[in-house]
């Protein structure tokens, strides 16, 4: 089903991918997601697609579903562009709260230009808040 993707072997953002002969399908609040891959650390939440090709992360513990992206492929490169840009763009040992904010928003643009939804996302949305407090 998704053989033609090229999927990640690295973890990036605690998210490692399944093989694709791994993939399997659950339902969770009355839709079927076709699960591809999860957070390393936490095997209760999952990246989920549905039939309509929208990626979202599933929390099953929380019973709670986080939109993600518009589709798998364009998920898989927003994660190589967020593992490139942390890698070549280097903050300062202790930025401060303008360092960190240009740093956000640089990436932020860089992401927009893959997708124009990247504000709907909640997952993403998390990601700028702990880049902007310096967590990643």
């Amino acid at each position: 089903m998704y053989s033609d993707i090229s999927f990640p072997n690295k973890k990036i953002l605690e998210i490692r991918f399944l093989s694709v002969e791994d993939f399997y399908t659950i339902s969770f609040e009355n839709n079927t997601y076709t699960i591809v891959g999860g957070d390393e650390d936490i095997e209760t939440n999952l990246v989920g697609i549905t039939g309509d090709e929208k990626v979202y992360y599933i929390s099953a513990d929380d019973k709670t579903l986080y939109y993600i992206s518009v589709n798998i492929s364009t998920f898989i490169k927003e994660l190589l562009l967020f593992d490139d840009y942390v890698n070549q763009n280097n903050l300062p040992e202790n930025p401060d709260d303008l360092q960190l904010a240009e740093f956000t928003d640089k990436f932020l643009s860089q992401l927009l230009e893959l997708d124009k939804t990247v504000c709907k996302s909640e997952f993403w949305s998390e990601i700028f808040e702990e880049m902007e407090y310096g967590i990643i």
